[in-house]
């Protein structure tokens, strides 16, 4: 079997799991493209400068948060489906400040794995009804 892979530039449909997302009529999609390792090797990178020569322990958690938040919003290109005092939230950064923990580590995993973005991809992940 094949190992099948996205290129940096393509826009993925993703659904969240979290909170039984993929089982809803009407999902909340994150549009959003994948992060290869050597990506992830360079938000390491820039992480790791920020803490050199540094033993603070709270330097240290804001450095990972602001890396992650950057990851995040460099890669998110639209939200759809997350609604936020009932008006719809699109944008990645105001995704971000308003999304539960468990649901932005869920997209960003995602988006450095792609057998996790494969399977949450929408037409993967759409329900089927009983007559199809």
């Amino acid at each position: 079997m094949a190992i099948i892979s996205f290129s940096k530039d393509t826009v993925i449909d993703y659904v969240p799991a979290y909170g039984g997302n993929r089982e809803s009529p009407d999902p909340c999609v994150v549009r959003l493209r994948f992060v290869p390792y050597a990506k992830v090797q360079e938000y390491s990178r820039i992480i790791a400068a920020r803490l050199k020569g540094t033993n603070d322990q709270t330097r240290a958690s804001d450095a990972v948060a602001e890396v992650q938040k950057r990851q995040f919003i460099e890669n998110v290109v639209e939200v759809s489906g997350f609604l936020v005092d009932g008006q719809e939230v699109k944008d990645a950064s105001e995704f971000f400040n308003h999304a539960t923990t468990d649901l932005i580590y869920e997209v960003l995993k995602a988006m450095e794995d792609s057998a996790r973005l494969t399977e949450g991809q929408r037409k993967n992940s759409l329900p089927v009804s009983a007559g199809e």
